[in-house]
């Protein structure tokens, strides 16, 4: 039998041990002038298992240890002589030259295959199982294990638990040690292939990187559609990240669906007020308008940067950080107070108090629960201009890492299409038959009309109409509001010119019309 080629024969003898129960090894070979003259393959139980040289110094070094156990590893070799032995016949092509059937050893049943080494490995296709299931934060034996379920059992993997740890393992060595450049080489080819892609980034001395920024045009329509206010945090902290140790830094807005939506994305090697800067000056050029208001924790290295670098957007510290650190400041048991709690929330999670009522408030509840002198709250007391909603209510508001990132945006850009959808092709369920709902809902996305119906019921439910004043061009309702923080009555003007339509439609009183 004639073969083109040495690894077409060694296919062929290890799809005949297959079938007839037993494994494969590559045998030697030799070579003359740079010309291989002969090669053969062998059953894996050919020889023995070489005898372990004794070293007596080596084993008195074990003895002194306190518990030392060697690892007993068992054999396979048995002195078997099946073989193949294949020599070149004009120089390209090869022919088996002698074969020895015989074995001295007990055939593995075909049902037992899968457990022999030389038929236990990983296809292409599962090694791409397994780094694709790596993008979703599955480790390898989860991986493992949803392939033996999808295939049908163990035997029909062909492969271990072990298999799949090493393949990992190795993967992730290979990308540890080209990780930035194929990071580079990635973003690089992004920004050359995709129109208004942006891509920056910054070196050290010692070539490591140091800083680096991206953003795509989806990213930066998204921006332009609701980028009045972006947030941008620097609380994630990743893993030891391109053996760099950096902080993953996304800017983030909010859409019309009430949704985070992530419109940039950048690595930092310092929180100092250097890289802040470069940072929010690659995010000018690269989106072009700077935003009217920036939320950002309470880093004074980022206020610093904010002030230099966007003058002329506001700078807001994010509440819930700040209220997050309310139980240490103040105590778990105080914190856990029920009442604490509401009248704290009440005063902060609203935009609904005037400054003055704020501040009359705070005080009032310091005094209460006896904190007029703890210093954090005091120093918060001091920074409302930059995180109470009553002091800016009246202001316009209008590679594997890169693998996770990719993916989450892609689910993020998913849900934002899917919430799209829903708005576009449901219908909720009226409260009333007042027709601003039904103008609301034309308007509204799904989300924001939920909220407006929830505000409509809190009206009907809460709010008394107590007489109507007609004037020259307006209609002035006085309303009591059972529901306000401080009771009392309200004056709410409607033009005289919209309320012939609702005449039309409900008729009644002017108070009947406006509140059914």
């Amino acid at each position: 039998m004639v073969f083109e080629s040495v690894d077409n024969a060694y296919d062929l003898y290890c799809e005949y041990a297959k079938k007839a129960g037993f494994c494969v090894r590559k045998g030697g070979s030799y070579m003359n002038e740079g010309l291989l003259k002969s090669k053969y393959f062998t059953c894996s139980k050919e020889g023995h298992k070489p005898a372990n040289s004794y070293d007596s110094m080596a084993e008195k070094d074990r003895s002194s240890r306190p518990y030392y156990k060697r690892r007993k590893r068992p054999t396979i070799r048995c002195g078997c002589r099946a073989q193949i032995f294949l020599k070149p016949v004009d120089g390209l092509r090869f022919e088996i030259n002698e074969f020895f059937k015989g074995h001295n050893h007990e055939m593995v049943h075909a049902n037992d295959m899968h457990f022999v080494r030389s038929n236990r490995k990983l296809t292409h296709v599962q090694q791409d199982i397994i780094y694709k299931m790596s993008t979703l934060n599955l480790g390898p034996v989860k991986a493992f294990n949803i392939m033996r379920t999808k295939y049908g059992g163990f035997e029909e993997v062909r492969a271990t638990k072990d298999y799949c740890k090493n393949f990992k393992h190795s993967l992730t060595c290979y990308i540890g040690e080209y990780d930035a450049e194929m990071v580079v080489q990635r973003l690089s080819g992004k920004k050359n292939c995709c129109d208004g892609y942006s891509f920056e980034y910054t070196v050290n001395t010692n070539g490591k990187f140091n800083r680096l920024f991206w953003a795509d045009d989806i990213s930066k329509k998204n921006y332009l559609a609701f980028g009045d206010i972006i947030s941008f945090d620097v609380t994630f902290k990743t893993n030891n990240f391109f053996m760099y140790n950096m902080v993953f830094v996304p800017f983030i807005v909010i859409d019309n669906h009430c949704r985070n939506v992530t419109v940039g994305a950048a690595l930092l090697s310092s929180e100092s007020i250097k890289s802040y800067s470069w940072l929010l000056k690659v995010f000018l050029d690269s989106f072009g308008i700077a935003p009217k208001m920036v939320v950002t924790d309470q880093d004074p290295a980022m206020k610093q940067a904010i002030s230099l670098v966007l003058p002329n957007s506001r700078h807001r510290l994010c509440m819930w950080h700040i209220m997050k650190k309310l139980a240490d400041k103040v105590g778990v048991a105080l914190c856990n107070n029920e009442d604490f709690k509401r009248k704290i929330c009440d005063i902060v999670w609203t935009d609904a108090i005037s400054q003055s009522e704020f501040e009359t408030q705070w005080k009032l509840i310091m005094k209460e629960y006896d904190l007029e002198t703890n210093k954090w709250l005091s120093d918060m007391f001091e920074m409302r201009y930059d995180w109470i909603p009553a002091y800016y209510m009246d202001e316009p508001l209008s590679v594997e890492f890169f693998s996770h990132f990719d993916h989450c945006t892609e689910i993020q850009r998913h849900n934002g299409r899917k919430n799209d959808h829903d708005t576009r092709y449901t219908h909720p369920d009226p409260v009333s038959s007042n027709p601003f709902e039904k103008e609301a809902e034309l308007m509204y996305t799904k989300a924001i009309f939920n909220d407006f119906q929830d505000e409509m019921y809190h009206i009907r439910s809460g709010v008394a109409c107590l007489k109507s004043t007609e004037e020259e061009d307006c209609v002035r309702f006085s309303v009591f509001d059972f529901n306000a923080y401080v009771p009392g009555c309200l004056e709410v003007l409607f033009n005289k010119e919209e309320l012939p339509d609702f005449q039309k439609v409900h008729g009644g009183s002017l108070e009947e019309r406006c509140w059914s």
